[in-house]
């Protein structure tokens, strides 16, 4: 099943007694996974919890083989990101099978399928495969959903923001949440901005204005270099997403010839975000478009196969000479 299935499922509290999450998507499966817990362990529940490389398939078979010594459930919960044999998930699910009062919950993060397969016919039909959030849209709508149980008072627009702060990064965005939380006020938008700082110590979306605009940015760019986080092939990810979501944009207007965000990109900015992409998208035509994509895609190739490289002075050259390919393009 999928994320609609199992939220139908908590809802009306009726998860089987084992259950198994995994997919492509880490924190959805950790999000879920706490859910499920909360179900499972009740106030008598004898809880075992096993994180990836302490697993070990006799200490696991006998916590949910053996009676409680409190005459409550034996709860089994074990994340791991690599496969376990079938044979010893096959009698843990049976212990569970036999007795209704052993639950058994495994969060498996590997988004491969082909490791995933197994267990998925072990646990079948218990199971839900998470993917990547395909749209800002989703992603604002798991921190709402996640807001929401910790009592955070919070509006779409900030949680956009949160987003977009920590680089499409949901699970970095919702570590936020708590420390938000513990403020006990209602967060606006202003609220995350003034409060929140992303990976580097410059917003990205401050940056990339900048860049588009042809502004200064190498003041910016050593702000990021300095950073413990910062990361290259991360940089060049987010400047590709950035002029996506631009190109978009740019071929909904010229293809039905009006302006409609929420239908080109999937969400709805405020009114002054969604007016300076516009502005930003009619500024490039396609071929500037198309010289963009492929100059960063050569850079991060260029990085990949050559270790020995100066990184942040290369990435810095490639920048530039992209500022220099947009001031240079034919404006339309």
């Amino acid at each position: 099943m999928y994320r609609k299935e199992l939220e139908n499922i908590l809802a009306n509290g009726n998860v089987r007694n084992y259950f198994l999450l995994f997919g492509a998507d880490e924190y959805q499966i950790e999000l879920y996974g706490k859910e499920i817990l909360n179900l499972y362990c009740t106030s008598d529940a004898n809880v075992l919890s096993v994180y990836f490389d302490e697993y070990d398939f006799a200490r696991t078979k006998a916590h949910i083989s053996e009676p409680s010594l409190f005459g409550g459930k034996n709860v089994l919960h074990i994340k791991s990101d690599k496969r376990i044999p079938g044979k010893e998930l096959k009698e843990l699910v049976a212990a569970c099978q036999k007795d209704a009062n052993n639950c058994f919950l495994f969060e498996f993060y590997e988004a491969d399928m082909k490791l995933a397969l197994e267990a998925q016919k072990i646990f079948e039909p218990n199971f839900a495969r998470f993917f990547k959030p395909s749209s800002p849209d989703e992603a604002v709508m798991l921190l709402s959903r996640q807001a929401g149980k910790i009592a955070l008072n919070i509006t779409k627009n900030a949680l956009y923001e949160l987003y977009f702060i920590h680089n499409e990064n949901l699970y970095l965005a919702a570590s936020e949440l708590n420390k938000l939380a513990s403020l006990d006020i209602h967060i606006e938008q202003d609220d995350v901005r003034r409060l929140v700082f992303g990976l580097g110590a410059v917003n990205f979306d401050d940056f990339f204005n900048k860049f588009i605009s042809l502004k200064d940015i190498r003041g910016d760019f050593f702000a990021y270099e300095q950073d413990p986080s910062f990361n290259e092939i991360l940089l060049l990810n987010s400047l590709y997403k950035a002029f996506f979501r631009l190109f978009k944009l740019h071929l909904y207007i010229k293809i039905n010839g009006k302006f409609d965000v929420k239908d080109a990109i999937g969400y709805a900015p405020p009114p002054n975000i969604a007016n300076m992409l516009k502005t930003q998208s009619l500024s490039l035509n396609l071929k500037a478009y198309r010289q963009i994509f492929t100059a960063l895609n050569l850079a991060e190739l260029e990085l990949k196969a050559n270790p020995k490289i100066d990184k942040n002075s290369f990435i810095l050259a490639a920048i530039l000479n992209l500022q220099n390919l947009i001031s240079t393009a034919n404006i339309k």
